[in-house]
């Protein structure tokens, strides 16, 4: 979906990330160099969710739309607020997932995503993240499993 038609679908400002855990790696995907706003930036793959639209049907949709790969949810794992500005508070959910094809490859969303990768669990707590809250919300749950 182009930049400038997002504000139009949501419903409020709710973003819905995928944590999706394989062989002890995790999918994350990178903004591209030219984002304004979060350029080499790395993120759970996900989004924001549309009016009327359910919240598991959209997370499944943005994964979808950012990596070309079709998911299963399996629980929530952490749900928090981001204080983005006065005039932007994003509140988010982080859904435990799986890839329904664990050995597909990745078509990154064109104009959105710059790259889609595995890292390891340690990995994910240095890398520059859009928001550094997802890791502190992840660290109990993935230092001790």
């Amino acid at each position: 979906m182009a930049k400038d038609d997002h504000d139009r679908h949501f419903v409020g400002q709710i973003a819905q990330k995928a944590l999706i855990e394989q062989n002890g790696k995790l999918l994350l995907v990178q903004y591209p160099e030219d984002d304004a706003n979060a350029a080499l930036l790395w993120d759970l793959p996900g989004g924001r969710l549309h009016n009327g639209e359910d919240a598991i049907v959209g997370v499944k949709r943005e994964v979808k739309e950012e990596i070309d790969a079709d998911i299963e949810i399996e629980e929530i794992l952490a749900t928090g607020v981001n204080v983005v500005s006065e005039n932007f508070k994003l509140y988010w959910v982080i859904y435990r997932a799986s890839l329904s094809m664990p050995q597909q490859l990745f078509t990154p969303e064109a104009g959105e995503i710059g790259k889609v990768e595995w890292r390891n669990k340690v990995e994910f707590f240095t890398l520059p993240m859009i928001y550094t809250g997802y890791q502190e919300a992840l660290r109990s749950i993935l230092t001790s499993e």
